[in-house]
């Protein structure tokens, strides 16, 4: 172990608890029982002995680390206890806080070698941090997106969005539709491993398949379902939603890969950049449907909103909670949007958006998903940067400063967070699919995805950067899971 660790110890975790009173005195046993208390703990029980004996501490009873229930938290299922001596009591509600307790003290060992002894406590600002992977535009392997759900728990993620489909790609069986799919993608036994792998971690698995636009590779193979353009010609990525049974298409869509997500809640719909929403007035097919349906006032965006509450609805019924991204939402004249639909905020870049303020009026959930600090876009497409730690920083960001609006007004929502901020969300997009192999990819996320779990969990963070990048740096790489082998 180091000397800093020997003289002055310091609590080497990510993200850092709420609070870490340190004894002095370090705790490094030759051999190690975990002892879950509660049979809900059994699998959290098994999965720290083997971890640790990976570690060089086998099965013993020179120290126990005794796994207790507490009574459920008003702060969070993932809200944990931990104080360290020669044995180790770890005390949490639910088996997520008692996943999330162990990580810390398995990155003590990893960083310096030993745990500090103390009482540490913590629980999240916010319930959802999490990564949205666009594995569509570019093919993840299933072994890469194994080895991505291990990263995202190690750090206390709660989530991954998975895209599966976009204009260049449709990466993931289908049996109602074969020729959609894309010659690379992942296969529906593949998705089942994943779905089973994403549970055993506490990650929650995301299915993103965005419509009414981004279908350009779906559309190919049915393209008598495309939406006349201004000029009568049909545009390739978008469906036409003035008609029903382009609707009745979309929903057969779904009904086709939800089965693959038996654990998930909630699922991403689109919505967003279905065409140019400056110039949805020019689109003649959009606004007759809209004002035959819904009257003379009705616009595009009306039409838009009815389509996104309809597959909302059909959601529902398979058990998922919707979402949508919102730069196309609240901007109907008259069709509400569903108040059920989260709206995930990726954006405030064009002046006809719907502000923050809008949104939180009308009681909308949001999840921050701010893409000047956290698109990670392949090749730097459309004016990306590739996020870091240090911007984050400099940005000072929390999970409810949001995108400013283009005249550089300042979004945001102050802590404490209402529960309609249910939190915030890493991007990566791969505009360039060959800018970055996938190793690049998720080395590259690395430290500004760690960056974000740190000041997400706490609400910003008491961290100086060369302190985070310090510990970002000694706690290194988590070894895969026993549950990702296949």
């Amino acid at each position: 172990m180091t000397a800093d660790a020997e003289n002055t110890p310091r609590w080497l975790a990510l993200p850092q608890p709420r609070t870490a009173a340190l004894t002095g005195g370090l705790w490094r046993p030759a051999s190690v029982r975990v002892v879950a208390d509660d049979p809900a703990f059994a699998r959290e029980a098994v999965r720290l002995e083997a971890e640790l004996a990976a570690r060089g501490m086998p099965s013993g009873d020179r120290s126990i680390i005794r796994l207790v229930a507490t009574a459920p938290s008003a702060a969070s299922t993932e809200a944990f206890e931990i104080d360290i001596a020669d044995d180790v009591e770890v005390r949490a509600s639910s088996p997520v806080g008692i996943f999330r307790a162990t990580r810390q003290l398995l990155h003590n060992l990893r960083a310096q070698g030993a745990v500090p002894h103390g009482a540490v406590r913590s629980a999240p600002s916010v319930p959802e941090r999490g990564l949205h992977l666009d594995a569509a535009r570019k093919h993840f392997p299933t072994e890469s997106i194994l080895a991505l759900l291990s990263a995202l728990a190690d750090v206390g993620l709660t989530s991954l969005q998975w895209h599966v489909s976009e204009h260049e790609g449709f990466r993931i069986g289908s049996e109602a539709f074969p020729e959609v799919v894309s010659a690379e993608h992942v296969s529906r036994t593949d998705a089942a491993v994943i779905a089973e792998a994403a549970a055993d971690l506490h990650i929650d698995l995301i299915p993103s398949l965005d419509m009414p636009g981004h279908l350009g590779r779906v559309l190919a193979a049915h393209p008598e379902l495309r939406l006349p353009g201004a000029d009568g010609n049909p545009i390739e990525g978008a469906l036409d939603i003035t008609r029903d049974e382009a609707v009745a298409f979309a929903r057969r869509l779904i009904d086709d890969v939800a089965p693959l997500f038996p654990h998930s809640t909630r699922w991403n719909l689109g919505g967003d950049e279905f065409v140019d929403f400056a110039r949805i007035d020019d689109h003649p097919a959009l606004a007759g449907a809209a004002r035959e349906r819904f009257g003379d006032r009705a616009t595009g965006f009306d039409l838009l909103t009815d389509f996104v509450n309809r597959i909302a609805a059909h959601l529902r019924d398979h058990g998922f909670a919707a979402r949508a991204w919102n730069d196309g939402m609240l901007r109907g004249e008259v069709v509400a949007l569903d108040p059920d639909v989260t709206l995930t905020w990726w954006t405030n870049w064009h002046v006809d958006m719907r502000p923050l303020s809008a949104a939180v009026a009308a009681g909308a959930r949001l999840v921050n998903f701010h893409d000047g600090l956290f698109y990670y876009v392949l090749g730097e497409k459309a004016g990306y940067r590739y996020p870091t730690s240090a911007r984050i920083w400099e940005a000072e960001w929390h999970p409810g400063l949001f995108p400013s609006l283009p005249d550089g007004t300042r979004q945001e929502i102050a802590a404490p967070y209402p529960a309609l901020l249910l939190g915030s969300f890493f991007s990566v997009w791969s505009d360039d699919s060959d800018a970055q192999s996938v190793e690049q990819v998720l080395d590259g996320i690395r430290s500004p995805l760690r960056a974000m779990a740190e000041r997400a969990w706490n609400g910003g963070s008491r961290l100086r950067l060369a302190e985070f990048d310090e510990i970002d740096a000694r706690i290194g790489v988590a070894a895969p899971p026993a549950s990702a082998a296949r």
